[in-house]
């Protein structure tokens, strides 16, 4: 009843394994914790883990229960007859979200949610993008922030399993966040807001087989998938109303300062500020994330990668520099 409620899931325990683990998402267990056969099968699977949130349930009256559960790297547990309200309370607390921010910031990833799952289907279909409700989900996501922080809307986000769009929610966050931090205009925070949660949406256009690959993908399988940013510009340029520097920012956002990026190869003089910045976010939220194939980076370590490549003439310092100072204050 409660993952009905919450809109999530149900995953038998003995069917539970590495697939539902590969992002380290916010995860709800009511299972039978009285039963060493479970525990002993859950163990090994939730020894090495991120920032997820785990839930579990647990019978009051049956210590056994909660010492199980502590087993288990319990990071919340409620009673058996916890309710949905419980359970979205305690993940909230377990993030530090304010309660006078969380339902702004609930409302701008559920809508946020909702404009990337109408834009990869029009995008599929071939029919006009709703221009006014994906700027203004990108307006309402900038305001989140602003109230909120970036560190309590990326953390709700990274309660959602959500694949190619847990990426764009979490870059789409970065990007806000660096937009109000740096002191930029208004329009201009939605501008990369909205840049952030389009930028990938031409993933939409490539085989699912090469998007969830376990492995290394062939030469073959990589052209295809460096042909999204040009397949998401196009889209934007036929059938939306979307500002032209987004739809430049969407196409150019893996283009490198050197000229070693794609699909165009362009060089320092020729990458705007917009696409400069939606760059470093989207590398930085890529190396944070935990993927199948790779650990999360810490967000000391992802800052680190980016200040080598600004070394490297890849992205430009300055801006890293201003993002360490977001990521990182206790840092800087």
């Amino acid at each position: 009843m409660v993952a009905k409620d919450l809109g999530i899931p149900v995953v038998d325990v003995d069917a539970f394994g590495q697939t539902e683990l590969a992002e380290d998402p916010s995860l709800i267990f009511d299972v039978d914790l009285r039963s060493l056969d479970t525990v002993r099968r859950l163990k090994p699977l939730l020894a090495n883990r991120g920032t997820g949130c785990r839930v579990f349930f647990i019978d009051p009256d049956v210590r056994v229960t909660g010492v199980h559960a502590q087993v288990l790297g319990a990071d919340v547990t409620l009673p058996k007859a916890g309710t949905a309200n419980d359970v979205q309370r305690a993940v909230r607390k377990h993030f530090g979200i304010p309660a006078r921010s969380r339902t702004d910031v609930a409302k701008s990833i559920q809508n946020g949610m909702i404009a990337l799952d109408q834009t990869f289907h029009s995008l599929n279909a071939r029919t006009q993008l709703d221009t006014d409700s994906v700027m203004a989900a990108g307006a309402q996501i900038a305001d989140a922030i602003r109230g909120a922080g970036a560190d309590a809307w990326l953390a709700a986000v990274k309660g959602y399993h959500e694949g190619t769009f847990h990426h764009c929610m979490l870059v789409t966050g970065v990007s806000a966040s660096f937009g109000a931090r740096t002191g930029m205009a208004r329009d201009d925070i939605i501008k990369l807001t909205t840049a952030g949660l389009l930028h990938d949406i031409g993933k939409a256009a490539v085989p699912v087989e090469i998007l969830d690959k376990p492995g290394a993908l062939t030469a073959g399988e990589t052209a295809i998938l460096r042909e999204h940013p040009v397949f998401g510009a196009d889209y934007l340029a036929a059938h939306s109303t979307i500002d032209a520097s987004i739809q430049n920012a969407v196409r150019h956002h893996h283009e490198f300062l050197d000229g070693t990026g794609y699909p165009d190869g362009l060089r320092a003089d020729q990458i705007d500020d917009l696409t400069r910045i939606l760059t470093i976010c989207d590398i930085y939220a890529a190396l944070i994330e935990r993927r199948s194939y790779k650990p999360a980076n810490t967000p000391e370590q992802a800052i680190h990668v980016l200040e080598a490549m600004g070394a490297a003439g890849k992205v430009e310092t300055s801006l890293v520099r201003a993002l360490r100072g977001i990521m990182l204050p206790k840092l800087r």
